[in-house]
């Protein structure tokens, strides 16, 4: 479970703190502006909107990793062991 863990964890890595950001962003935001027609409202409202998302989702991402590294750190603390979950409170179930 750890190696796979592992293997998880930097695949995040790469895929959605590197490609996405250096790909899918920056084509939607840089290339996609140099081709379409901005004259149009319509077609200008939708750009600012997905991109809008992209970003979103970007710091949704960022917030991710954060949980997953302190997973990774917790795990490294428990010499491979899977600790309890991160996101819960300590409160028993009601």
């Amino acid at each position: 479970a750890s190696i796979c863990f592992g293997m998880f964890s930097i695949s995040w890595l790469l895929l959605r703190l590197i490609c996405f950001p250096l790909w899918i962003i920056r084509s939607s935001s840089y290339q996609f502006a140099e081709h379409a027609n901005r004259s149009h409202p319509y077609h200008t409202c939708l750009y600012y909107i997905f991109n809008t998302m992209l970003i979103t989702l970007l710091v949704f991402h960022i917030y991710w990793w954060i949980m997953i590294c302190s997973m990774v750190k917790r795990q490294l603390q428990n010499k491979g062991k899977v600790g309890g979950d991160i996101r819960s409170d300590s409160e028993g179930d009601d």
